[in-house]
C-alpha cells in the first residue's frame, strides 16, 4: 500500500565525490558524518540530487535478450496460411484460451437407410464435413500455437532463472564487500 506524500520520509542523497577520487571514497564518509550531524557535505550542491522511487515497469514491455529461433516447419503449421506469420515472442493467449477443453462425448451415429438419402441429406453431410474439417484445423493451428510459444517460454524461463543465480551472486559479493566496509569504518 503507498503512503501518502506528505507522510514520506525524506528521500537520500547521492552524493559523488570529486573526479579523480576513489569510488565511493569521499562520498561515503561524508554521508555518515551528515548523517550523524557532524559535518556538512563538502561536494558542491550541484552533485547532489533527489533519488526518485522508479516508476513500476510494466512486465510485457520487459524485453529478455535471448536467440530463438523455432523451425519454419512450425511456424508455418502455426500461422493462418494468407496472414502474418505467428510469433511467439509477442502473441499473447487469452485466459479462456487456454483453459482445458471438456471432452465431449460423441453422439450415437443413426444409421439413414438408402432410400432417405436424398439431394438435402447430401447437402447437409457435404456442409457438416467441411464444418468438421474447420473445426479440426482450428483446433490443430491452435495446439501448435500454444506448443510453440511453451517452447519459448521456456527457453525465456530458463534464461531469466541464470539471470536471477547471476543476480543473487552480485548482491551477496556487494553485501559483503559492504559488510567489510563496515567492519572497517563503522555503520553508516
Amino acid at each position: 500500500m503507498a503512503r501518502p506524500l506528505n507522510d514520506r520520509t525524506p528521500a537520500p542523497l547521492l552524493l559523488g565525490g570529486p573526479a579523480g577520487a576513489p569510488p565511493g571514497g569521499g562520498a561515503l564518509l561524508g554521508l555518515r558524518s551528515l548523517l550523524q550531524g557532524t559535518s556538512k557535505p563538502k561536494e558542491p550542491a550541484s552533485c547532489l540530487t533527489s533519488r526518485d522511487t522508479p516508476s513500476p515497469v510494466d512486465p510485457d514491455t520487459v524485453e529478455v535478450l535471448m536467440t530463438f529461433e523455432p523451425d519454419p516447419a512450425d511456424l508455418a503449421l502455426s500461422s493462418i496460411p494468407g496472414h502474418e506469420t505467428f510469433d511467439p515472442r509477442r502473441h499473447r493467449f487469452s485466459e479462456e484460451e487456454l483453459k482445458p477443453q471438456p471432452i465431449m462425448k460423441k453422439a450415437r451415429k443413426i444409421q439413414v437407410p438408402e432410400e432417405q438419402k436424398d439431394e438435402k441429406y447430401w447437402s447437409r453431410r457435404y456442409k457438416n464435413n467441411e464444418a468438421a474439417k474447420r473445426s479440426r484445423d482450428a483446433r490443430r493451428l491452435k495446439e501448435n500455437q500454444i506448443s510453440v510459444r511453451a517452447a519459448f517460454l521456456e527457453k525465456e524461463n530458463a534464461l531469466l532463472r541464470q539471470e536471477v543465480v547471476a543476480v543473487r551472486q552480485e548482491l551477496s559479493h556487494y553485501r559483503a564487500v559492504l559488510s567489510r566496509y563496515q567492519a572497517q569504518h563503522g555503520a553508516l
